[in-house]
């Protein structure tokens, strides 16, 4: 008998403790301490070279990206920024950390030289980043 009250106070703290995980706020990488700083072109190239090297160092990791402003999409739920898209049509795709959509954010403008904050989630045509955010605004 004991026995079954031990399990049942088990499951019943492993169901709070996966309530409390799935109910807690999603986060931004821009709040969190970067693991690596890297060009937007050398982490593609990277990543061209050889993806599974590229993967041990960047995926899961939140890292600091500097290069080109190319594009800006706005369509969908979340906006992506594209950053300094290669010759091969690939480049790094940020998806911003979401934001209250009654106010749109201001972004800098296309060309600018910015930095991104963001977790590397892998390559896929695009180096991937999400939750991110801008971590220095362009200088005027």
């Amino acid at each position: 008998m004991t026995y079954i009250k031990i399990l049942v106070v088990l499951i019943c703290a492993a169901a709070v403790y996966g309530e409390y995980l799935y109910n807690k706020p999603h986060q931004s990488a821009a709040t969190q301490t970067a693991d690596r700083f890297v060009a937007a072109d050398a982490l593609y190239h990277q990543y061209e070279k050889n993806e599974h090297v590229a993967d041990s160092m960047y995926t899961g990791k939140i890292i600091e990206v500097k290069g080109v402003l190319a594009s800006v999409d706005l369509t969908g739920e979340a906006d992506i920024l594209e950053l300094s898209p290669q010759a091969t049509g690939g480049g790094i795709s940020c998806q911003m950390f979401a934001h209250d959509k009654s106010t749109a954010p201001v972004y800098p403008a296309i060309g600018s030289i910015v930095i991104i904050k963001g977790k590397c989630t892998g390559f896929l045509m695009d180096v991937n980043l999400v939750d991110c955010g801008i971590e220095k605004p362009p200088t005027p």
